[in-house]
């Protein structure tokens, strides 16, 4: 069941602002929960009063580029939502945080987490190791990636602008064709949480269009081996067990990075990408059997 927020902020750091939604008591220890790329804080409207009735206070934030929150300036860098995260753990003020984060989130996650290890308590990575080395081949060839980079710029600033939707249900079908997993309801509290009134007057997703621009140039493979190793905390990765859109790891290449990670790792049967929206109570069971292992 969906929970509206019980309060919500905009937070000023890092020269841009970014979209808090609470839930719970704000005395006591923070959560933050990081949705995935194009995504947004409120895909955590299930997931987070949960959270927060284990006792703690329950943050989900809008990443730049994404919600309510500010633009990306620069295109996707990794670091600089590393950056984000580590002084919103700041403004908490404290301690040291858990995490619950999803995707591309949870990469974010873990590079606060192997980069400023004082600030993290504990991660639950929800389907987030990273993309396959497959993944990163234009990264091979600089001068295709540029060229590409120049001309979705040229799209996006100099032509009509995003694509325009006549309605929500319409964008909800269309991320059902790309999340076959989700619920249509799901999709549409998706859609309506993650739209805004366009130019033309349809509707147009908040994500900033720049978003995750030249991304095989920002990171690879050996990046991402580098922080998940650097993490100390303690990690729990929860992957689906239906293959499912983004879900492009091999068996091998998922083990290999739960090993950096010294991961403890469990799998939510039945469900895809979108594991903690399919079958959040058994997300959640995931989530508390860490806890009472690994303490608040």
């Amino acid at each position: 069941m969906l929970s509206e927020p019980d309060r919500s902020e905009l937070v000023e750091l890092n020269r841009t602002r970014l979209r808090l939604w609470c839930w719970g008591d704000p005395a006591a220890p923070p959560v933050l929960l990081v949705h995935g790329a194009y995504d947004h804080g409120r895909m955590f409207d299930e997931l987070a009063p949960r959270v927060a009735a284990l006792g703690f206070h329950a943050v989900a934030v809008d990443l730049r580029g994404h919600g309510d929150s500010g633009p990306v300036d620069s295109g996707m860098t990794w670091a600089l939502h590393h950056i984000d995260l580590a002084l919103l753990v700041g403004h908490l003020g404290a301690g040291p945080v858990g995490f619950v984060a999803h995707s591309f989130g949870a990469g974010q996650a873990l590079g606060v987490g192997g980069a400023f290890p004082e600030l993290v308590r504990w991660i639950v990575v929800l389907d987030g190791l990273g993309p396959p080395a497959s993944a990163f081949a234009l990264a091979d060839d600089l001068g295709t990636a540029v060229r590409q980079s120049f001309d979705r710029v040229d799209r996006v600033l100099l032509g009509e602008g995003p694509r325009e939707w006549a309605s929500l249900e319409e964008m909800a079908a269309r991320r059902n064709q790309n999340n076959p997993r989700l619920s249509p309801e799901w999709a549409l509290h998706l859609a309506r949480q993650g739209a805004r009134r366009g130019r033309g007057g349809g509707w147009v997703w908040k994500a900033d269009p720049l978003f995750g621009l030249g991304v095989p140039s920002h990171f690879d493979v050996a990046m991402l081996e580098v922080e998940q190793r650097s993490v100390r905390c303690p990690v729990l990765v929860l992957t689906g067990s239906e293959p499912d859109t983004w879900r492009d790891l091999t068996p091998e290449e998922e083990a290999e990075r739960v090993g950096w990670l010294r991961a403890r790792h469990a799998v939510v049967a039945g469900t895809g990408h979108y594991l903690h929206l399919e079958d959040p109570d058994a997300a959640m069971r995931e989530i508390e059997g860490f806890l009472a292992e690994v303490g608040p």
